[in-house]
C-alpha cells in the first residue's frame, strides 16, 4: 500500500512565510513609529531657538512611507505649523524609493535658515537618529532570525 500526500507542502511553506512577513512588517512598522515620534520629541525637548509663535516646534513631525504610500503619520501639533508639516510631509512621501521610509521634518520653510543661524532645530534629532535607528532594526532582525532558526 502506498502512502499518499493530502497536503501541497509549498503551499504550507508559503503560507508560514506569508505569515512571518506580516509579522515583521507590523514588528518593524511599531518600531519605526516609536522612533519616529522619540526623534521628535528630541527635536522638541531640546532646539535652542526662541519660539515666539509656536509654529516651528509644532511643525515637526515624522511619517512613515511604504514604497509612495503614507502607512503612518505622527500625531503632532496644531495650527500653521501641524498644517505645513503635513503638506511636507506628503510631498516628501511621493518622492520615496525605498519599501520603507522614515521621515522627519520641521515643515515651516524657515527652518533651515534658523539651524544655518547655529540653532537646534533637528540636529539633535539627526544625531539619534543616526544612534538609535541601524541598531533598533538589526535588533529586529536578530529576533526574527532567532525565531526562523528556531523554528527549522
Amino acid at each position: 500500500m502506498a502512502l499518499k500526500r493530502k497536503f501541497n507542502p509549498k503551499s504550507v511553506v508559503d503560507k508560514k512565510v506569508k505569515q512571518m512577513q506580516a509579522r515583521f512588517e507590523k514588528a518593524l512598522l511599531l518600531v519605526l513609529n516609536q522612533l519616529g515620534q522619540e526623534l521628535v520629541t528630541c527635536a522638541r525637548d531640546m532646539h535652542t531657538y526662541k519660539d515666539q509663535t509656536g509654529n516651528l516646534t509644532n511643525s515637526m513631525n515624522y511619517v512613515i512611507v511604504k514604497g509612495k504610500n503614507i502607512v503612518s503619520m505622527g500625531a503632532n501639533g496644531a495650527g500653521t505649523g501641524a498644517e505645513e508639516a503635513e503638506t511636507l510631509l506628503r510631498k516628501l512621501a511621493l518622492k520615496t524609493t525605498s519599501n520603507y521610509t522614515l521621515i522627519v521634518v520641521a515643515g515651516m520653510n524657515y527652518a533651515a535658515y534658523v539651524q544655518a543661524k547655529g540653532y537646534n532645530v533637528l540636529l539633535p534629532a539627526e544625531m539619534m537618529c543616526n544612534r538609535e535607528c541601524e541598531k533598533r532594526i538589526r535588533a529586529l532582525v536578530n529576533k526574527f532570525n532567532s525565531k526562523i532558526k528556531g523554528a527549522i
